[in-house]
């Protein structure tokens, strides 16, 4: 098979099937990630993770195009979807993913999604929020807090997610350099820096042009403790709508942030794969 460029294989087990697993990871992020969360699975899957980086190359790209070269690649492999699995923002992809999978083999594949959120502006603040919170250790607090608050105000002032993505990236882009120049990083650390989180930001604006509600109540939920997290998050936000988000809604007592480091909730989604 050809080398993967908007996959990267996790796992190597089944050769003729794959498990996709659908998020924006980054070194050095708070929560856990799938590459802690495969090796606790029962082994014999072969896994894939996207890759946004090679596609999110700018804030008004076309979900649809996302998507697309996703399915290609998974198309070109010959290799039959078992199932998907989504976190956190990747749940809003993965429904999209979903169905593409399902014109392509015929059937709707298992798809898992872990604390699944829908694209918003207050979800794109919360992450930028943190972001640059971990550069106040060698900023300090007022530099970093007058960013945070023109941040807070962009959120309440841009009418669109990639009008509050492109705000954002100027933000951030301002305080990066300074926080790259006090630590003597090069240039083209600073430039990694930029655009790892120019992609973050336009992962998370795109999934705005997706409504995933329709595929959801196809889907499997495993939800956290945190109340502001995934489908806790959308309760709390809308306490009037309804309980059928998903189709099966399965909740553990941990953290957001260790959903993918949990062994019980690895061996939950294993049995879920294998019926």
């Amino acid at each position: 098979m050809n080398t993967l460029t908007t996959w990267k294989q996790l796992s190597s087990g089944a050769a003729d099937e794959v498990v996709l697993a659908v998020d924006f990871d980054a070194t050095g992020r708070g929560e856990a990630r799938f590459s802690d969360f495969v090796p606790l699975m029962e082994p014999g899957h072969t896994v894939w993770e996207t890759l946004p980086q090679a596609v999110a190359s700018r804030p008004d790209l076309p979900a649809d195009a996302y998507i697309k070269q996703w399915v290609d690649e998974v198309a070109a492999s010959g290799k039959r979807v078992r199932a998907i699995l989504a976190f956190c923002a990747g749940g809003t992809y993965a429904a999209a993913l979903a169905e593409e999978i399902e014109r392509l083999q015929g059937s709707f594949p298992r798809t898992i999604l872990f604390d699944p959120e829908r694209a918003a502006a207050a979800p794109m603040y919360w992450q930028f929020h943190k972001a640059v919170g971990q550069m106040e250790s060698t900023l300090g607090a007022a530099e970093v807090g007058p960013v945070q608050d023109a941040a807070q105000r962009a959120q309440e002032e841009c009418t669109s997610l990639t009008d509050l993505a492109r705000r954002l990236l100027l933000l951030y882009h301002g305080i990066a350099q300074a926080a790259c120049a006090k630590l003597g990083l090069d240039e083209r650390r600073r430039a990694e820096m930029v655009e790892t989180a120019g992609g973050f930001l336009s992962y998370l604006s795109t999934a705005e042009q997706i409504d995933p509600s329709a595929v959801w109540k196809k889907c499997t939920a495993i939800t956290s403790a945190t109340p502001t997290s995934g489908l806790n998050g959308f309760r709390m936000l809308n306490p009037d709508h309804g309980d059928d988000l998903v189709a099966e809604e399965i909740f553990f007592t941990v953290p957001h942030v260790e959903i993918l480091s949990t062994p019980e909730i690895a061996r939950t989604v294993s049995r879920l794969l294998a019926a």
